[in-house]
């Protein structure tokens, strides 16, 4: 009897995710909210490669310059084809779903204030916004440790410290692996690495750099992170101490962070956290 209901309980369990992802998808993609201009520009590059691959690098698409490797625009491809609204909303809900499953990876049971603390931070709230891929990118944590390198280089303020995690024993078909990925990608798109680091920096110098002023001084943080991460093989750590690697980091950049701060922490410390980065946020846009 009970084996009898076991697959009914499973179809009914995936029909009620089902409709619970599209009633969220739905109601962003009806909400009147702003923003989503990251999602225009990544979407606008992938549209792109439609025309041409040689529109990737060197030509301005909205209000910056794409600084990433080609096979991320390849991967966003079957949601460029959507419509701008629709993709972002897409994209909202895929980027809510793999902060939770990866909250669950490193907390099982993380209860019910963790998963709001997650939801409801700048960092979360940032990333909604403007449509960023730093969510899609820490899940890719979630691919065998071979395809970490890859991880890490496709946006390494988010996710570099990745590729210090891969096992000794596998780091000969991670090389493998990259240096396959990097040669089709120069067959495809040529000589992109060139291209990529000609691309004008303007975001380094602009405001919402968390590190405006303070490379390269958090970089010690950083290092320490990482290799207490290499030494505990905790991938959390790797995923943390990544932005504190680079001259540029965004309040999105704080997700991976946020993540992995969040299960070291009980509910009320985790309150703590999240009330004061909240002030903070609040009094910097006051005083700015």
């Amino acid at each position: 009897m009970l084996r009898d209901q076991m697959p009914n309980n499973t179809l009914v369990t995936r029909l009620l995710v089902a409709g619970l992802l599209t009633t969220v998808v739905v109601a962003f993609w009806v909400a009147p909210l702003p923003g989503g201009d990251d999602w225009e520009f990544f979407q606008t590059v992938a549209r792109g490669l439609f025309k041409s691959t040689d529109s990737l690098y060197g030509e301005k698409v909205t209000h910056g310059y794409y600084s990433n490797p080609p096979w991320l625009v390849v991967g966003l491809i079957p949601l460029s084809v959507l419509p701008f609204k629709l993709g972002w909303a897409v994209l909202s809900v895929i980027t809510l779903g793999a902060a939770l499953i990866i909250l669950r990876r490193w907390q099982p049971l993380p209860g019910l204030v963790k998963p709001a603390l997650v939801l409801l931070s700048p960092a979360m709230i940032y990333t909604l916004l403007h449509g960023q891929i730093d969510m899609l990118v820490i899940s890719g944590i979630l691919l065998p440790e071979v395809f970490w390198p890859l991880v890490a280089l496709t946006k390494p303020q988010v996710a570099i410290g990745l590729a210090m995690g891969v096992p000794r024993e596998q780091w000969h078909r991670a090389a493998l692996l990259t240096c396959g990925v990097l040669v089709l990608s120069l067959l495809f798109f040529g000589f992109w690495p060139r291209d990529l680091i000609e691309q004008p920096t303007p975001f380094v110098d602009a405001t919402h750099n968390l590190w405006l002023g303070l490379w390269p001084f958090q970089l010690p943080a950083g290092v320490m992170v990482i290799l207490v991460g290499i030494s505990r093989r905790d991938e959390r750590l790797l995923v943390a101490g990544s932005p504190l690697l680079s001259p540029y980091a965004a309040m999105s950049s704080l997700l991976g962070p946020w993540l992995a701060a969040i299960t070291f922490l009980t509910d009320w410390q985790a309150l703590a956290v999240f009330a004061s980065w909240w002030g903070a946020v609040i009094y910097r846009g006051i005083a700015v």
